[in-house]
């Protein structure tokens, strides 16, 4: 997750963004790296209780799943060249397989929200 980050923001600032490149190629990667490793480590030591920190990213996870599944999906059949792109029964497979996954992750983020309040 921490180098995701760094290369994200690697990414949008434009600059180099990859672990081929040593830290005095790239040492904006690298700090970047190392800030998200800090920001990390400080949030799970300030956190009381992990458990619930972990089952609130999960959560954060399942609640931005149908977000992610649905850009690829349209990425898949729009942005591929031709040849790869998502077409008839495959694409409707594809298409039945993303939205249950989409439900039950939002299912399982709505019952981890609910039952703990009841």
């Amino acid at each position: 997750v921490s180098l995701t980050a760094a290369w994200g923001l690697g990414e949008v600032a434009g600059f180099k963004r990859s672990l081929e490149h040593s830290p005095r190629d790239a040492p904006w990667f690298y700090a970047s790296f190392l800030g998200v490793l800090l920001l990390g480590f400080y949030l799970s030591l300030s956190v009381e209780n992990l458990v619930a920190l972990n089952v609130a990213v999960q959560v954060m996870n399942a609640v931005f799943l149908p977000v992610v599944l649905a850009v690829l999906f349209q990425l898949a059949c729009s942005a591929l060249p031709e040849q790869f792109r998502l077409k008839g029964t495959y694409r409707t497979l594809c298409a039945v397989g993303f939205t249950c996954a989409a439900g039950l992750g939002l299912f399982g983020a709505l019952y981890a929200v609910v039952i703990p309040v009841l």
